[in-house]
């Protein structure tokens, strides 16, 4: 608010608490030996940051990553948290233009992609699927 205060040449406002809360930069990172291979962090990732196949693991590109946490309540087994990136940094208006770039070429792609997919038709069927995966795993 700052920054863009000096750009406008206007007095700073408040940020408004009801379009979230400023925070340090930080990147999803995946357990990947909690991972079942779902796909809904996938998704759930409005620029693409997490890659993998269905019934494989996932993994987070931290570079394309914007923290935004969309991924966290999408995985059924929680393997994914947020960590700061290392080195710490903050947020600038090159990751903004970059993540905005990462974004419209997602919603490209969705656009083009058919609307027909291989995977279990409902939630509940995935979900089941990657249980019965897991459960072998561990056996």
């Amino acid at each position: 608010m700052q920054r863009l205060a000096q750009i406008t040449g206007q007095a700073p406002l408040a940020i408004d608490s009801g379009c979230g809360q400023e925070k340090p930069l930080t990147l999803a990172m995946i357990d990947e030996t909690r991972c079942i291979g779902c796909a809904l962090c996938i998704a759930a990732c409005p620029v693409d940051a997490i890659v993998g196949g269905f019934k494989f693991m996932h993994t987070v590109l931290a570079e394309d990553c914007t923290g935004c946490e969309l991924c966290l309540p999408a995985c059924p087994v929680d393997c994914i948290s947020l960590v700061r990136p290392s080195p710490a940094r903050e947020w600038a208006s090159e990751d903004a233009k970059r993540s905005r770039s990462l974004h419209e070429r997602r919603q490209q792609r969705l656009a083009r992609a058919p609307t027909e997919s291989p995977r279990p038709s409902s939630r509940a069927d995935l979900l089941e699927a990657a249980r019965k995966r897991a459960r072998a795993r561990t056996s």
